[in-house]
């Protein structure tokens, strides 16, 4: 019985490892970005120039990873959807921070600003230029203070 436990576990741990192993990062241009993302980049970020674009391909999924001369990176799903920018300890625009958090931040933390934003399927967390983090449902409700 232990044999076949050892021999089951062994084959689940080499399918995972098989997986990660197909991942494939390459640089792309910004014409080989998602429409979407292309868009979102254009709107917020127009007169930046990327210092890399990544595509980072998988078994099962693709993400997309630009990254600004002024630090700021942007990671993209494989539909062009944001999923997280981080300004790297610094600002990060405010028009893509969601309009309830953003309203939320300048109420209660007058004296930071937002360096990165996290958006998740339950909601956002955010970090201030004051070293806190903030969470948020995925209406943009404030949740807590994350320690």
């Amino acid at each position: 019985m232990k044999t076949h436990i050892t021999l089951g576990l062994s084959l689940v741990a080499g399918l995972f490892f098989s997986f990660s192993a197909n991942a494939q990062k390459t640089t792309i241009t910004m014409a080989e970005l998602p429409a979407k993302a292309q868009t979102f980049l254009k709107k917020h970020f127009g007169t930046e120039n990327p210092t890399y674009i990544i595509k980072d391909k998988e078994t099962f999924s693709t993400d997309y990873k630009v990254q600004f001369a002024n630090k700021i990176e942007v990671e993209f799903d494989g539909n062009g959807d944001w999923e997280e920018i981080d300004g790297h300890h610094t600002a990060i625009p405010v028009a893509v921070i969601p309009v309830n958090i953003a309203s939320y931040v300048k109420t209660n933390f007058k004296d930071s600003q937002v360096t990165s934003l996290d958006k998740g399927r339950w909601g956002y967390e955010i970090n201030l230029s004051n070293g806190l983090e903030l969470e948020f449902d995925s209406n943009g409700k404030f949740i807590r203070i994350d320690d």
